[in-house]
């Protein structure tokens, strides 16, 4: 990138420090204005509540403030590359991606056509773009060259569905061609792709496998959820269209000690990957699982890690909100994880830490982590929905 570039783009960071989320705004409303079968793609339920315009402001901002320094940023567009291929996102939709924006940036900051901040920002977007482009293209070419493997989407059947508690239900797809499925890593999703009744576009969300070596997910019926009270209400043999398996909220083979933390439905890839490192032979003292959960009627797999802690003795500890029966009640504070962690032999010298919940209760874990002298390389998690930091 040039230097001039680099130095109008700096400069326009308070910029978007002000006016970015507006800036984000209009570009959505442009972009499903003149472009309204991207709606197919789009999750319009975090559009709805402005979750999705919020990230991409943060990451603009982002790209601006490390545009120098733009190899900091590539574990976040890593993570981005693996959620736009769960989505079915194609280099063609860049240029439409990238003439609403600059559009949205000329429109709000009211600048002349001719203006460099502009021209600045259309060589920065496609430097960026271009990344994307070859990394998705590298995810999608080995996706499809995996054994069992496809890219693009593919037709599947609920083989099988299992009630897990009240609220979650476990579906196990098998193909339609009844060929094989690639194998996947433990964390990874799905994106699932579903048309409910009623409605004017197909719907797409992620789903994290819940089970290593099957293609199962397993779905919380939200309250105003489209997809998750569609999936509820399907029957076994129905038919959904699957993206192939990604993600890069996986198990890391470089420590010998794992911790997992699992609030409510957020353990779907925490199960999936506490199953990959028993299967590759970790020791039952090295593997810490702590599960948050309101009560015993809320505990997800509560029988599947019985199961896996009476064949293989990892140390497993329950966190109920609203019952005194598991190893602590109410809230997980930083004061009952560092009991825990100290009296089994974890610690940040030793140890991994990867968690999965909602947003705020993953934002807490990872302030008590710091604190706990962990370094934010071996703190892993994964966020349902648009891509942003904690």
């Amino acid at each position: 990138m040039q230097a001039q570039t680099i130095e109008i783009i700096k400069s326009t960071v308070p910029l978007l420090q002000q006016h970015g989320r507006q800036i984000t705004d209009v570009f959505y409303e442009r972009l499903f204005v003149e472009h309204p079968y991207l709606k197919n793609i789009f999750n319009m339920a975090n559009q709805g509540k402005g979750e999705q315009s919020r990230a991409l402001s943060d990451a603009v901002l982002a790209y601006a403030q490390n545009i120098d320094n733009v190899v900091a940023l590539l574990p976040v567009v890593e993570r981005i590359a693996h959620k736009h291929t769960s989505l079915g996102v194609q280099p063609k939709h860049y240029a439409l991606v990238g003439e609403c924006l600059l559009a949205a940036i000329q429109q709000v900051l009211s600048l002349p056509d001719d203006h460099p901040a502009l021209t600045a920002w259309a060589e920065a977007y496609w430097l960026l773009a271009d990344v994307f482009i070859n990394a998705e293209k590298n995810i999608y070419r080995d996706s499809q060259q995996q054994e069992g493997g496809w890219s693009g989407y593919r037709d599947f059947y609920i083989d099988r569905i299992v009630d897990e508690t009240p609220e979650v239900k476990s579906f196990y797809f098998k193909a339609l061609d009844l060929e094989s499925v690639p194998s996947f890593s433990g964390g990874q999703y799905v994106g699932v792709r579903v048309r409910p009744d009623g409605a004017e576009h197909f719907q797409v969300r992620q789903y994290s496998l819940s089970k290593k070596g099957e293609l199962r997910i397993s779905v919380k019926a939200e309250p105003q959820g489209l997809v998750s009270n569609y999936l509820h209400a399907c029957q076994v043999g129905d038919a959904v269209s699957l993206q192939a398996p990604t993600g890069v909220f996986t198990l890391q083979k470089n420590c010998p000690k794992h911790i997992f933390i699992a609030g409510g439905v957020g353990i779907t890839p925490m199960m999936s990957m506490l199953e990959q490192a028993i299967d590759e032979g970790a020791q039952p003292d090295d593997l810490l699982f702590i599960q948050c959960a309101k009560d015993e009627d809320h505990q997800i797999f509560q029988h599947d890690l019985k199961a896996l802690k009476s064949q293989h003795g990892f140390h497993h500890k329950l966190c109920f909100e609203n019952s005194n029966t598991g190893d602590h009640q109410g809230y997980l504070n930083r004061d009952v994880i560092a009991t825990w962690i100290e009296a089994l032999g974890f610690c940040a010298d030793n140890a991994q830490v990867y968690f999965c919940g909602p947003k705020s209760f993953m934002a807490v874990l990872n302030q008590f982590f710091l604190e706990l002298g962990f370094a934010k390389a071996d703190i892993h998690y994964e966020v349902f929905g648009p891509s942003t930091s904690l």
